[in-house]
């Protein structure tokens, strides 16, 4: 058994077993006098992880010229900062990109490398992709440039002789994250990237061996015998709406680009392993793409990396159901991938703020990160890294200052250790989901051919015809979560669904087919299908078991239950107006002791009608069996 795994939502490292709550600290944009104190505040605070980045620029702004002990820059002491870590036992999972994003210029990538231009992405009209987000926008590398990832392994083992010696047991490392949302700096739509000529050797090579045993398939797709596929040429825009006129050749391209990530992620993961990371966990965290999951599916970089998945969160004050059903989007995914150990690596803790951003919204509140950070777990989510856990350049109202001390919104924090020390069932147990939905990929990848980024969001080959079963398949996991109703993904490729349990849901015009469908019907699953508006959800969440009613109306709460041998775990996040004459609808509630745990301790609800006040934030019920 190795010495460092995830399992049934917990972190093994050693003979210790711990929720992942990990707190971000970047030790190299702080007074390196604040290190101990921001440090300690942490471990004070029940956090078990220190999250941090390495910054590739700062660390070699010239090529060869490396500084890892801050002798120009003491903010740059890298083993100073992990000495520290380690004396106060805390453990630390180290980020050294390659690319980082971090309100970093250049997303951490050094200038010299980026004005390599043979090492460039492009786009599929052979422009140099532009990545990133302004004021930080920048010239991507390829992934797939075999000088590139030479530079990169050059980069991890200076990382590795600066570190070597911290690594767990004789350090505090435990866990390292590949790459940073890798997603070619958020430009991988369909026709963003990677048509370089690296990029399209390795997708000649994905199509000879993808078709090896089935060439006549390849000549329907594609035209061509196996001996011709280096000529290939894959999809490019239109120049207007239009339909998919060749699917095949679509899907192909959509899965190299999967394909090809993880195949990415896996080359780092090797550099590491070789350089001296056999041993430790790794990470990946995912970025919410226009199309949820497409190119990068969080079930292929886990077959492909074997590393902890999770996708990052964030949210433009002021927060609300949109924002949670992102979350609840996330969570279902990570559950139906297999996940071990659900997690957010990155759970918005305060919020960015950069030289040059047009900020146009409210700052965050207290009690909106208390609901959002409650949300998180109620959804399923079993641990998170809270981004940023201290101030720093070009961050504010995180729940600590760049020197430890504790901001207004320290508060959620306590309750996370409340529940992480006494309560660990309430974040490691599954969530009970009230239905299944069905989620079809092929839908999605016919939204992703017609979708743009960022960098083009109005596209003239939008189609809407095309987009419309993955539309409506999103709007029916945002009413859910509206709703308040928790719920699961099943992925039609997969295995049909067990026999028993909640029921299967079927989105309006999927494209999940008929006899599949019925084959969960007979194997005595209901299966509902949903009308074009939706109108039946409302009918099917009323014959719903875990519900909050207040005044008899329904939403703006969510409310999830986790089952153990000694009773229920219920958790009710509200973000609306607060209300006296709530009732949580459970099975078998009624005569059964409900207790409340509270940041101030507990106390004991009405057992016979399990009514309460309804207010905005997140409350943790105990119901005895």
């Amino acid at each position: 058994m190795t010495a460092i795994r995830v399992e049934n939502g917990l972190v093994h490292v050693g003979d210790r077993a711990f929720p992942l709550i990990a707190g971000e600290i970047q030790f190299w944009r702080m007074d390196p006098e604040t290190w101990g104190p921001a440090v300690r505040a942490a471990r004070d605070a029940g956090i078990t992880v220190v999250s941090t980045y390495l910054s590739w620029r700062r660390h070699e702004p010239t090529p060869g010229g490396l500084s890892f002990a801050g002798e120009e820059d003491p903010r740059l002491d890298v083993r100073r900062f992990l000495q520290i870590c380690a004396d106060e036992e805390m453990f630390v999972q180290l980020k050294p990109g390659p690319w980082i994003c971090a309100e970093e210029p250049g997303g951490g990538y050094p200038d010299w490398l980026l004005e390599r231009t043979e090492l460039l992405a492009c786009d599929d009209a052979g422009e140099v992709v532009i990545g990133y987000n302004p004021p930080f926008q920048h010239p991507v590398p390829s992934y797939a440039h075999p000088d590139y990832l030479a530079e990169v392994r050059a980069w991890f083992g200076a990382v590795w002789d600066a570190v070597r010696g911290q690594v767990y047991p004789a350090g505090p490392i435990i866990a390292l994250q590949l790459d940073n949302e890798p997603s070619i700096c958020f430009q991988d739509s369909l026709y963003g990237a990677d048509y370089s000529d690296s990029a399209l050797a390795g997708f000649r090579s994905w199509l000879r061996e993808r078709y090896r045993d089935d060439p006549e398939r390849l000549l329907a797709g594609w035209g061509v015998d196996p001996g011709a596929v280096g000529s290939v040429e894959p999809p490019r825009r239109p120049d207007a709406v239009a339909s998919i006129t060749a699917p095949a050749r679509v899907r192909d391209w959509i899965e190299f680009k999967t394909s090809a990530t993880g195949d990415y992620l896996a080359a780092l993961q090797t550099m590491h392993r070789e350089l001296g990371g056999e041993g430790l966990l790794y990470t990946v965290n995912l970025v919410t793409h226009p199309v949820h999951d497409v190119p990068v599916a969080h079930s292929a970089i886990r077959a492909a990396t074997g590393a902890a998945i999770g996708e990052d969160h964030y949210y433009i004050p002021p927060l609300d159901a949109a924002d949670l059903h992102r979350l609840a989007r996330s969570a279902a995914t990570a559950r139906s991938a297999g996940e071990p150990l659900p997690w957010v690596p990155e759970l918005q803790a305060g919020i960015w703020r950069s030289p040059g951003e047009d900020v146009r919204y409210p700052d965050p509140t207290p009690l909106e990160q208390e609901i959002w950070w409650g949300a998180a777990i109620a959804l399923g989510f079993a641990g998170a890294n809270l981004y940023m856990l201290a101030d720093r350049e070009n961050w504010e109202y995180a729940p600590l200052s760049s020197d430890g001390q504790r901001s207004p919104f320290f508060r959620p924090i306590a309750r996370l250790r409340l529940l992480s020390r006494f309560h660990p069932d309430a974040l490691t147990l599954p969530a009970l989901p009230s239905v299944v939905v069905a989620w079809h990929r092929q839908d999605a990848y016919d939204a992703y051919a017609v979708t743009g980024t960022s960098r083009l969001p109005d596209v003239p080959w939008h189609d809407e015809t095309a987009a419309r079963a993955y539309t409506a398949w999103d709007e029916t996991l945002a009413a859910l979560t509206a709703r308040g109703v928790s719920y699961d993904l099943w992925d039609s490729a997969g295995e049909l669904p067990a026999p028993a349990g909640a029921p299967l849901v079927v989105p309006p015009h999927s494209g999940v087919p008929v006899h599949l469908l019925d084959a969960v019907a007979r194997s005595g699953r209901a299966v509902i299908r949903l009308d074009d508006d939706l109108a039946d959800l409302d009918r099917v969440i009323e014959g719903m078991p875990h519900i909050v009613t207040a005044s008899g109306r329904v939403g703006e709460t969510l409310v999830s239950v986790r089952d153990r041998r000694t009773g229920s775990i219920v958790h009710v996040v509200h973000w609306g107006g607060g209300c006296t004459g709530a009732r949580l609808r459970l099975p078998g509630v009624e005569g059964r002791r409900v207790r409340e745990i509270g940041v101030e301790g507990s106390t004991w609800s009405d057992p016979e009608t399990m009514r309460f006040a309804l207010v905005p934030g997140h409350r943790v019920f105990l119901v005895e069996r």
